[in-house]
């Protein structure tokens, strides 16, 4: 949560004795090290997922537009949340980046997190449509748009109040708040809707589908039993399980003539065989499979997205409300929490490549340059 980061390096140095500050320097060394690994693997992997997306006319999906946003968002954070944050480390207790700056950074750090957990939600709305309503039309591309436009304006809107309240005050860009209640109920209200309600939006569309796919399964499998139930009865018996007819053939010396199968026992064998051709059901199964594999990744997604988000969270709202500033290795907890977010934008086109095959492919056609021939056969 970016709405409280221009408090964060005052509260460093504010709270921490300086023996305890020279001793910590490793760990802004560590941090800084950090940060350039992640803001490699984000630049490189979501900048191939926007490609692969851009590139590929199978993948131009609602579902693969939203996800193109998502990288949109890590790519925004990737650019200008850490080579930023690494500055103002840096300059430190001097701002250098002037009033204008000083009015939007901060709010847009904190838009770009919101508007990936709105994102969040909007995809799991769509898996939800796909899964649970398959008859209700998909998303078009303009309903898709507007979606994207939704979550952007959504985010803006959120960090008005922290916008107005930013002012370089002592040669840095600090928040002015009216009281303290106003900033705490101002935290306290972007926590609520930047990360709680979207986690159990999220959280109740995805059990939803999950259900939904679960019962998808267990009917085809009774089908299938019910088929090698059938099969097994109507298979033809052997000769040693109808005697009667080698009895006949040894009795009489001459062979017995075979039987022939009607043609509604042969339709009825065919029907029933587990080998038959159902293609419809083939299809299905398919489907099924598919969508199973894509809530598998997405809800991957989601567990990350938290996992990545909470800690932050939970360190600045221990600040704000249990007067945190006086526990112990405070600054080792906000860098955990601070590159824990920068993390998560890098984490997905990971899980993509390694749960997705078609992004997994279209990585390592862009990677090799294999598209180049595919483009011109």
């Amino acid at each position: 949560m970016f709405n409280i980061t221009a408090r964060s390096n005052s509260t460093f140095n504010g709270s921490l004795a300086s023996k305890e500050e020279t001793a910590l320097k490793w760990l802004n060394t560590l941090q800084y090290m950090v940060f350039g690994v992640i803001f490699i693997a984000s630049v490189i992997g979501n900048t191939l997922v926007c490609l692969v997306i851009i590139r590929t006319p199978r993948m131009r999906t609602t579902r693969n537009f939203l996800l193109l946003n998502l990288a949109i968002a890590d790519l925004t954070v990737a650019l200008l949340c850490i080579p930023f944050e690494v500055f103002i480390k840096l300059t430190y207790p001097h701002w250098l980046l002037g009033p204008v700056m000083c009015k939007i950074l901060w709010p847009v750090m904190t838009s770009v997190t919101t508007c990936s957990s709105a994102t969040l939600v909007a995809i799991s709305y769509d898996r939800y449509r796909a899964v649970v309503h398959p008859w209700k039309p998909r998303f078009t591309l303009l309903q898709t748009a507007s979606i994207v436009a939704i979550t952007w304006s959504l985010s803006f809107i959120s960090v008005i109040p922290f916008l107005l309240v930013l002012t370089i005050k002592d040669d840095y860009c600090h928040e002015v708040w009216p009281s303290d209640t106003a900033r705490s109920s101002y935290t306290l209200a972007l926590f609520i809707f930047q990360f709680v309600i979207p986690i159990l939006i999220i959280a109740l569309a995805y059990s939803k589908v999950v259900l939904k796919l679960r019962r998808q399964a267990l009917r085809f499998a009774k089908k299938s039993d019910v088929q090698e139930a059938l099969a097994t009865l109507t298979a033809p018996s052997s000769s040693f399980l109808s005697p009667e007819l080698s009895d006949m053939a040894s009795l009489s010396g001459s062979p017995v003539p075979e039987k022939k199968s009607t043609a509604t026992s042969n339709l009825l064998r065919l029907s029933i065989s587990p080998s038959a051709p159902t293609t419809g059901s083939r299809k299905a199964i398919r489907r099924l499979e598919r969508s199973t594999k894509i809530v598998k990744m997405l809800v991957a997604v989601v567990l990350m997205y938290a996992f990545c988000m909470l800690p932050n969270q939970v360190v600045w709202l221990w600040i704000e409300f249990r007067s945190g500033n006086d526990i112990p290795h405070l600054k080792a907890y906000l860098t955990l929490g601070s590159s824990m977010v920068y993390l998560n934008s890098s984490v997905n086109p990971i899980l993509y490549a390694g749960m997705n095959d078609e992004f997994r492919v279209g990585f390592l056609d862009l990677l090799f340059c294999r598209w180049k021939r595919h483009s011109n056969k």
